[in-house]
């Protein structure tokens, strides 16, 4: 699997110059333009900073990280909402589209329609930083499992192709599983069929997905060392197919098949990984404090930035969501030093005192006011 462009010194360097927003929240039609590669949009709380960040996440993502009912995010009254992403990346500009009404959701590029959502997806890679974020290491193992397919998705288009073929096969052999708790005179040879194409593209995320942990946790503690001295930060990778080995993990799953039939869903596979993080060998979640938890995910977030542009020779557009108010002045000032200068950043804040002196002189202020939008 190539995931280091040896030799090759020039970077694909995405800048968003332009956005406009169409019934998208609380703007009616908005335009923010004349970005810079520093951005702070200020203003309070509920007057539309994270629209923004939303929207540029939605450019990039196609989904929204805030909620899974797009629909609502459709202002109230209207029927629709547009947004319209202006970026380039070394070429000639582009601009990304995405309406959505209750018919469903469409997209073009450079205002030619896309069949596929695999097309549009990442046309420019973000790395996202919010409150909610800083929370991972307390969520779900779903919730950590989708951040890393998310994060996966921008860097391997075949990883999306091996993830959605992973979980149509996996639906299908719980469907027929649930056929088989009400009928055992069916066919079995048809699992043997479904678990065979399972586990050769379950092989496939594992070995992204190790890969991927691994480049993180060779740069964690370089990062995580500025605001922590003499702790060391470790992310240890859990899944079913660390066995790694095709023929035992179809045997695997032929040993499990009754146990499967009676619970009517496959419950070993790829669709169950989680990691972990650690600080001195003790699980995070339980050993470190709150504002250490919040570190380490900072840091994590901080080597993907780097992964991005070492690793595979992208620089991501990184937006940090209401950020500083979780953090004190020391650790801002950190994060700050740990910036890569060359990329593009959008930052939100209610009080540019959050924001080190020399960050707010450099950037491009954009100050949201309590008019109508």
């Amino acid at each position: 699997m190539k995931n280091q462009k040896r030799g090759v010194k020039w970077s694909l360097n995405m800048n968003i110059t332009k956005i406009e927003l169409m019934n998208f929240r609380n703007y009616t039609k908005k335009t923010f333009d004349n970005f810079s590669n520093l951005n702070i949009i200020i203003g309070k709380n509920g007057i539309g900073k994270t629209s923004i960040i939303e929207s540029i996440y939605l450019g990039s993502l196609a989904k929204s990280f805030k909620t899974n009912n797009e629909l609502s995010i459709i202002k109230e009254g209207k029927d629709f909402f547009r947004i319209k992403v202006y970026y380039f990346d070394y070429g000639p500009k582009k601009n990304l589209e995405i309406f959505l009404d209750k018919s469903g959701k469409k997209t073009k590029i450079n205002s030619q329609p896309q069949r596929k959502l695999s097309n549009f997806i990442s046309q420019y890679r973000i790395i996202m930083l919010s409150p909610d974020e800083l929370k991972l290491i307390k969520s779900s193992p779903n919730t950590r499992r989708n951040y890393l397919n998310i994060q996966l998705s921008q860097l391997h288009k075949e990883y999306m192709h091996y993830l959605n073929n992973y979980t149509n096969l996996i639906k299908n052999k719980n469907d027929y599983l649930k056929k088989m708790m009400l009928n055992s005179n069916l066919d079995s040879r048809y699992l043997d069929v479904l678990d065979e194409k399972i586990v050769e593209n379950g092989m496939k995320i594992y070995e992204y997905r190790n890969n991927y942990i691994n480049l993180i946790n060779s740069s964690i503690n370089d990062i995580f060392k500025n605001y922590i001295n003499k702790q060391l930060i470790e992310i240890k990778y859990e899944s079913d197919y660390s066995v790694n080995d095709k023929e035992k993990l179809i045997n695997i799953l032929r040993k499990n098949r009754n146990k499967e039939i009676n619970l009517g869903m496959t419950n070993y596979g790829i669709h169950r990984d989680d990691f972990t993080f650690y600080q001195n060998g003790n699980n995070s979640k339980d050993y470190s404090s709150q504002g250490i938890q919040k570190l380490i995910v900072l840091a994590m977030k901080l080597a993907e930035v780097k992964i991005f542009i070492e690793n595979y020779n992208i620089k991501p557009i990184l937006l940090l969501d209401d950020l500083f108010s979780e953090l004190d002045e020391k650790n801002r000032n950190n994060i700050f030093k740990s910036l890569d200068k060359s990329i593009q950043i959008f930052i939100t804040t209610t009080d540019l005192k959050n924001i080190n002196k020399k960050i707010v002189e450099k950037a491009k202020i954009y100050n949201l006011d309590e008019k109508e939008n």
